[in-house]
């Protein structure tokens, strides 16, 4: 049993039916996304115990954030935060791991496919974007589509549109061939330093 306790806090994010969680350690060295509560429940208790909470259609876990998509927005987030916070503080404080071995191995079907573009933006993108200042994310899936932000540098940046249709799109169907539609999910008039 971990006898530290785990610090949390909640913040919502611009999208209304989106919360961001950020816990005081790491909870995955990476990013991983799953919306399949019965593969989460067999694979990935973490994750399963945060899609059981009602309303909750997905959760990505980077490093020490978990970001939760709800099926609608809530009426008052701070009643989603305490269920959150609740269900994930007493998961971690068990010492339970966030996923059985091969977990990874076993994704199927449209979360795999987010997984796989995933890694790509990780390992393929997001190194050369940072070159000039920026990044893309993947911040919501629908089915085999995809919805992406660019910030950094790319949000506003006058090659955005180049950047997104000709490299990121590009490099995500080159390596996963089943992906559906890419959208732009950007703000880019709220840019606040473009690379060009």
């Amino acid at each position: 049993m971990n006898e530290q306790k785990v610090q949390i806090t909640a913040e919502p994010q611009a999208r209304p039916d989106q919360c961001l969680f950020r816990f005081d350690r790491t909870l995955y060295p990476g990013t991983f996304y799953s919306s399949d509560s019965a593969w989460a429940s067999e694979w990935a208790p973490f994750a399963a115990g945060v899609l059981a909470i009602d309303g909750i259609r997905g959760v990505r876990i980077r490093n020490s954030e978990l970001l939760i998509t709800m099926s609608e927005k809530p009426d008052d987030w701070r009643d989603m935060a305490r269920a959150v916070g609740t269900a994930t503080r007493e998961f971690l404080e068990s010492d339970t791991p966030l996923f059985k071995e091969d977990a990874f191995e076993s994704q199927a079907g449209d979360d795999l496919l987010r997984q796989l573009a995933q890694e790509v933006v990780d390992t393929k993108l997001n190194p050369g974007l940072a070159s000039h200042g920026g990044f893309v994310e993947i911040v919501d899936s629908d089915g085999g589509d995809l919805f992406l932000n660019m910030g950094g540098g790319c949000q506003g940046c006058s090659s955005a549109t180049a950047t997104m249709s000709q490299g990121v799109e590009v490099a995500i169907r080159d390596a996963v061939p089943g992906i559906g539609k890419i959208v732009d999910a950007t703000n880019h008039a709220v840019g606040a330093n473009p690379y060009m």
